[in-house]
């Protein structure tokens, strides 16, 4: 039986979710049509643009949405400048525009399939869940995933989206991707292929392609025969988490540390041959009402008065479930994010994994005790591990294994970019390199020995910079990144 300290405080949060659930629900399904990400359109009725964060805005001249191949090459020819959006998710201005955007909702058609090989050919504005959907169908699977699968296929791939598991790379690794068809400037498609040889240079540019190489029409996936996995989620210490048989002994492992604390959500997911085990009452009250509605409750009163940060940090840690769930693998993969935040990460070699997590202990506790202006660290860090990518050129995770650092704050506390950058230095102290889609500053591109030579691709694709914005020029200028941009 639980102790009576555990019960009171499970209903004191119970009833914090019921009461802010509604008011957050209704928020969020105005915001994001009840999900993570952005609804069908990231574009509003008077024509801005606009991230889920709402940290990049623009007001494109135009905005077009093909439905087609041969209207998106229309549409790219005829532009000045141009660039692509799908499902507005990456807290960068990697597609921001105030010229020609192209919305790609209307390009989600699965093209080919090859049964043998394992392999789709699919339109590259397909939303990830909708695949998923569609693959289970095939009786196939993408092998690993993030928790967010709301972002279309190509935004995904081109910022270097990625899951946990040390067996694969990030959705961008060349074990993953193998082709490629791009719209260039002039409105010609370009279709690159893994099996002939002489497509292997601008193919391991496009993998990983930041949206500057052209607008990328559909992509070819080598996939895995669908299966089911097994999700152990459990609390454990920092140090049980930081043992390194966790993520070689189990296909997926990652985990969640709460601040203040040594205390981590401890999540397994293993390959399983059981038929799906659905709670379906729990699920939705724990994965939707808890750590939704109820965190974002909790964290909206929290930013009123941060100094209860800690101890809610503490009360959200004993409130880990011990739980099992069996089912389809993307779908135990992959959850609804209500709650907004703003993220920065970083892949950080294997071996300097526990030296970051003190690293950012120190960082907590110092912005927690200025006397001007403390900052409370607010949200739980994610950790996962994954294979270093092959055959691609901008990989974070390039040349070695590496563990996932993400470090989130809650969108309601002021003060989060002198934090995020002061993390920032640790992590770049023990050789980190940001996720291209998530919040960075300082200019990484010495960081990648290849960035040369995608920057020689990128100029003789586009030489004229039709699909350059701000987040390229600023890339290639060696200046820092804008991640708050309303222009």
């Amino acid at each position: 039986m639980a102790k009576p300290s555990m019960l009171n405080r499970r209903r004191f949060i119970q009833a914090g979710a019921v009461v802010g659930a509604t008011a957050l629900v209704t928020e969020a399904k105005v915001a994001t049509d009840g999900d993570y990400g952005a609804s069908a359109s990231v574009v509003a009725s008077d024509g801005e643009f606009c991230n889920w964060t709402g940290n990049i805005r623009s007001r494109p001249a135009s905005m077009v949405r093909p439905s087609t191949l041969g209207e998106l090459q229309a549409a790219v020819s005829a532009a000045t400048k141009v660039k692509a959006v799908g499902s507005g998710h990456s807290f960068t201005p990697c597609a921001h525009t105030n010229e020609t955007m192209i919305q790609t909702d209307d390009l989600t058609e699965i093209l080919a399939v090859d049964p043998v090989h394992h392999r789709v050919k699919v339109e590259a504005g397909k939303k990830l869940f909708e695949l998923n959907d569609e693959l289970a169908e095939l009786g196939l699977a993408i092998p690993s995933l993030g928790d967010v699968v709301v972002q279309s296929l190509a935004g995904a791939i081109s910022t270097g989206t990625h899951g946990t598991g040390m067996a694969w790379g990030s959705l961008s690794d060349g074990a993953l991707v193998h082709g490629m068809e791009l719209v260039l400037a002039d409105g010609t498609l370009l279709s690159l292929d893994a099996d002939r040889p002489a497509d292997l240079p601008l193919l391991q540019a496009a993998r990983l392609g930041l949206g500057c190489l052209g607008i990328v029409y559909s992509i070819t996936l080598n996939l895995v025969p669908a299966h089911n996995l097994e999700r152990r989620s459990r609390l454990m210490t920092l140090a049980e988490a930081l043992e390194p048989g966790r993520y070689q002994s189990n296909d997926h492992f990652e985990f969640f540390r709460f601040p203040f604390t040594d205390k981590v959500q401890g999540v397994t997911r293993n390959i399983t041959t059981a038929p799906p085990q659905k709670q379906f009452l729990r699920s939705f009250f724990d994965k939707l009402v808890m750590e939704n509605a109820g965190l974002g409750t909790i964290l909206n009163i929290a930013s009123l008065r941060p100094t209860m940060v800690p101890r809610a940090m503490a009360l959200l840690a004993g409130l880990v479930p011990h739980e099992v769930q069996v089912d389809r693998s993307d779908l135990v993969m992959s959850s609804k994010r209500w709650v907004r935040a703003f993220e920065t990460e970083y892949a950080i070699p294997l071996d300097r994994a526990a030296e970051m997590q003190e690293r950012y202990a120190a960082v907590v506790k110092s912005f927690a005790a200025r006397d001007k202006d403390p900052y409370y660290a607010n949200f739980p860090t994610e950790c996962r591990f994954a294979r270093g990518d092959q055959g691609n050129l901008l990989s974070p995770t390039q040349g070695h294994d590496s563990c996932w650092f993400s470090v989130a704050s809650h969108i309601s506390f002021a003060g989060y970019e002198p934090f995020f950058r002061a993390v920032e230095v640790e992590l770049l102290a023990v050789g980190g390199r940001p996720h291209w889609g998530k919040m960075f500053y300082r200019n990484p591109v010495a960081l990648y020995p290849d960035f040369a030579a995608f920057a020689k691709v990128r100029q003789h694709l586009d030489p004229h910079g039709k699909f350059s914005n701000i987040y390229v020029e600023r890339l290639l200028a060696g200046d820092e990144m804008k991640n708050d941009l309303s222009v």
